[in-house]
């Protein structure tokens, strides 16, 4: 059996999430990608996006919830950022 440690986000059980960025309400702080730089950055046009755009089986690419992450989404100063569970679809809070 594969550790946890190296199983793809995918099979990591419920820890798994979608981060979403409303690029509406994005003002390209950059808060989110010092914070999560493994899974938020800042594109061409200065607004932030997922690193993991899509996985590949079409849906939205699924990562570990990790400290950082959930800090990148308490931190961003406009509330732009919203996790999902990978596995039902919800809106979960970051502290989860």
């Amino acid at each position: 059996m594969t550790p946890e440690a190296d199983r793809p986000a995918s099979d990591a059980g419920d820890d798994s999430v979608v981060v979403r960025v409303d690029r509406d309400r994005c003002i390209g702080s950059g808060m989110c990608a010092l914070s999560a730089p493994g899974s938020l950055a800042l594109g061409a046009d200065g607004l932030a996006h997922p690193v993991r755009q899509a996985s590949p089986h079409g849906g939205p690419a699924g990562e570990r919830l990790t400290e950082e992450l959930a800090e990148a989404v308490d931190f961003c100063p406009v509330e732009a950022l919203a996790l999902y569970s990978a596995r039902s679809g919800r809106l979960s809070p970051p502290s989860w």
